[in-house]
């Protein structure tokens, strides 16, 4: 990849720190993982989220659909706590050699800061690899923007983010650890090849069934579930 980054796969144990990971137990998604069609779901609740389901599936070439239903999903996961909210579309500028482009985190999580935690990208037709470390690039600068006296921590620039990611290939989530360091930002921003390797580690879920159906079958939601809910301990770090 361009600017010496390196793509590092990972397995489920180097990349969430065990091997197995805990089934979800939210009682609002004991629904999703055990009713397959919106027509047999119990409640209300399960009826909503499986129809966000079905429009993500079908979405066509229009990445929506797909956003909508991620961002459903977080909430329930709760990946807006600590008065952190989830976002769409967040525009990021940044500079390219000389010029100034745009990224755009689909959805972000945003803390209560305004410091991005958390991006999502999605693609139906190309991969979003390279695009969502693109935003990685971008938020890195937009949070070090953020005022020092809006933040409870940090009152110099960070030398370094790590961004906990997500590719979406239609429903089928793909997770990265996007590390973007000043040296990393600067050389982009000059249109410098950097000396020093960026390595973004990526884990890539081993689903029971097809993974590209994503989150059509219950088996391959139970598993998504539960890496979602193991992604949440890299918030913030």
């Amino acid at each position: 990849m361009s600017y010496n980054i390196n793509i590092v796969t990972q397995s489920k144990e180097q990349f969430f720190h065990t091997a197995l990971l805990q089934q979800n137990d939210n009682p609002s998604l004991n629904g999703f993982m055990s009713t397959w069609l919106r027509q047999n779901a119990a409640d209300d609740e399960t009826a909503k989220l499986l129809q966000y389901l079905e429009l993500a599936e079908n979405a066509g070439g229009h990445e929506t659909a797909i956003y909508n239903f991620v961002a459903k999903l977080l909430e329930k996961l709760e990946y807006d706590r600590d008065n952190s909210i989830i976002f769409f579309h967040r525009d990021l500028p940044f500079d390219i050699g000389r010029s100034t482009s745009l990224a755009q985190a689909g959805v972000c999580v945003m803390d209560r800061y305004g410091m991005m935690i958390l991006l999502v990208h999605a693609d139906r037709l190309k991969d979003p690899e390279p695009q969502v470390i693109a935003e990685a690039i971008a938020a890195y600068e937009a949070n070090n923007t953020i005022p020092r006296t809006c933040l409870r921590r940090h009152q110099n620039r960070l030398s370094a983010i790590t961004f906990p990611a997500i590719a979406m290939h239609g429903t089928y989530p793909i997770f990265y650890k996007i590390t973007v360091t000043d040296q990393l930002y600067d050389a982009v921003s000059r249109g410098l090849y950097p000396l020093t390797e960026t390595r973004v580690l990526r884990y890539v879920p081993d689903l029971p069934l097809p993974h590209n159906k994503g989150m059509h079958f219950l088996q391959n939601r139970i598993e998504i579930l539960a890496c979602l809910e193991a992604f949440k301990q890299f918030l913030e770090n």
